[in-house]
């Protein structure tokens, strides 16, 4: 993965480039970029495009000090800049690995095109079918995030091998589905207010079954939901009770966020979730 694409440019906090040059600004001169990441295109052979990848390195990555330091990984679902989720949780992984709150994470943040497509398994619903008629190819997408973009990363970053994948609403849903049927694709999972209400519920419906499942590696599992009820709710009983008779792979955490919406939940249930799966190391 070559370092020479875009940069990701944040400039001064909301102001575009274009502003910043605007005669009538009150500065002297054009400002600089500040930059927080770097953007990535990578083409996919499983998925048959070519997909933006954002990066954002940890404090203190490039210090000659920590030539040798290796760092866990966290994947983040709708990763992208545009009305996505990369510039917030960065911010808030940023912080929390300058300050010491959570252990430094090299954050690849995956940019979604079509969610219903590429987070959603085939439903067996009929009027699921007919409103999301591309929907159901999160296997292909799951393939294309441990076949080609992990490998990748791994090349070119100096990862330690604990990788974490995040993600709210359907993106929380995909993790979910991965975390049961494909443990050991990740190390670490956190879904903030999955869409478990998705099939009626196949996914909650199927967790005891699929816990059950020989051979299966231990994971820790981070979960929580909004003030949300109906069938999301439901589907987040579900799920739970079966991981409460779980024989023990699933190291799990629910915290419901009850004073929360969905639209709000995501950015304090993410800081709690990256502090409890990615604590700073004991002294």
């Amino acid at each position: 993965m070559t370092r020479l694409l875009l940069p990701l440019i944040l400039f001064l906090g909301l102001a575009s480039p274009a502003l910043a040059q605007d005669p009538a600004s009150p500065f002297a001169a054009p400002g600089e970029p500040v930059v927080i990441g770097q953007g990535y295109d990578l083409p996919s052979t499983i998925l048959g495009q070519t997909r933006r990848i954002n990066v954002m390195l940890p404090p203190g990555y490039d210090d000659p000090a920590n030539k040798d330091r290796r760092y866990p990984v966290l994947y983040l679902l709708d990763g992208g800049v545009e009305e996505q989720d990369f510039f917030h949780i960065a911010g808030l992984l940023h912080q929390g690995g300058l300050w010491g709150i959570n252990q430094p994470v090299i954050l690849v943040g995956v940019a979604s095109d079509d969610r219903r497509a590429e987070l959603t398994l085939p439903a067996a619903r009929k009027d699921e079918q007919k409103a999301y008629p591309t929907h159901g190819k999160a296997d292909s997408f799951r393939r294309f995030l441990v076949e080609e973009l992990q490998p990748r990363v791994n090349a070119a970053y100096r990862t330690d091998g604990t990788d974490g994948l995040i993600g709210e609403s359907l993106a929380a849903l995909f993790v979910v589905d991965v975390a049961l049927r494909h443990p050991e694709d990740f190390d670490r999972y956190i879904a903030i207010s999955p869409s478990l209400w998705w099939d009626n519920q196949a996914t909650a419906r199927l967790a005891p079954e699929l816990l059950a499942r020989p051979g299966r590696p231990k994971i820790r599992l981070w979960l929580s939901i909004a003030d949300e009820g109906g069938q999301m709710q439901g589907g987040m009983d579900r799920l739970i009770a079966a991981l409460k008779r779980d024989p023990g792979n699933v190291d799990w955490t629910y915290r419901p966020y009850p004073a929360e919406q969905h639209s709000t939940i995501y950015h304090p249930a993410a800081t709690r979730a990256i502090r409890d799966l990615f604590p700073p190391p004991k002294e």
